[in-house]
């Protein structure tokens, strides 16, 4: 059996991806209404009381939900890293657990978790996901990519990867004050599009054959600007046939199989 990925929801608004092998089903965050994800997942086939929940840190944008999830499916399991677990838990009715897990691989059903720290500026981790030889690893809220992470990454058959802002966009943004900015562009923020695409490149040179970039800002960047960026990087490489995908921030991405 396979891995299936499927991103529900990815970018500032809101964070939501469905990982499975068939016979287990997670959820990365559950970072939009309740009622959004539920409507995901029944055109996947699926429904929240079959899933558990892997989260990532407690920024609004990937918890959001979980409360409500939590509420309306009390036998949900859902897991949080151990320096966070308690604050995650705290989101929810006493009847809703939230397990702890530490930096070590950990076992959902038939699925090998292996955390992957992050660089944010709250504790943040992304996940490699294995089952039946095949692997995809997710990673995004991250300043830059530590070495340890390219090394969890660079076996996976998918990545999902941050491609989160334009420089450019970013620092003409009247909206956004310095301090944001500064935040953003810093080794605790997150990647932009050309630190993506350097990113997918050394990925690719260790032998990862398909992307998928996510959490895109809503404000400072947009799905054409980062594709040409990353795909153009790729060109510049020699790297072909490399699939690359971009997820949306308000509907579905296709349902991508590794068999």
């Amino acid at each position: 059996m396979g891995l299936k990925i499927c991103s529900l929801f990815s970018g500032s608004t809101g964070n939501c991806t469905y990982v499975s092998d068939g016979g287990t089903e997670l959820l990365i965050d559950a970072g939009v209404a309740l009622g959004k994800i539920e409507r995901a997942l029944k055109v996947l086939g699926s429904d929240c009381g079959r899933v558990s929940v892997l989260v990532t840190h407690r920024h609004s944008d990937h918890v959001s939900g979980l409360a409500a999830l939590g509420k309306k499916y009390p036998a949900v399991k859902i897991y949080a890293h151990e320096r966070v677990a308690a604050e995650i838990g705290n989101l929810f009715a006493s009847q809703t657990a939230v397990i702890p897990f530490g930096d070590s691989d950990f076992y959902v059903g038939g699925i090998t978790v292996s955390p992957i720290r992050l660089s944010h500026d709250v504790f943040c981790v992304g996940f490699g996901l294995s089952s039946g030889g095949k692997k995809v690893s997710y990673m995004t809220d991250t300043g830059y990519l530590p070495e340890w992470a390219f090394s969890a990454a660079q076996d996976s058959d998918i990545v999902f990867l941050e491609s989160n802002h334009s420089p450019e966009l970013l620092r003409a943004n009247a909206h956004y004050s310095y301090p944001l900015k500064r935040r953003i562009l810093s080794e605790r923020g997150h990647l932009s599009n050309e630190a993506c695409a350097e990113a997918v490149v050394r990925l690719a040179r260790a032998g990862v054959r398909h992307f998928i970039l996510g959490h895109l800002s809503r404000e400072n960047n947009y799905p054409e600007l980062a594709y040409s960026v990353t795909e153009e990087a790729l060109a510049a490489a020699g790297l072909v046939g490399v699939g690359l995908e971009v997820a949306q921030a308000d509907r579905l991405g296709g349902l991508m199989e590794v068999v």
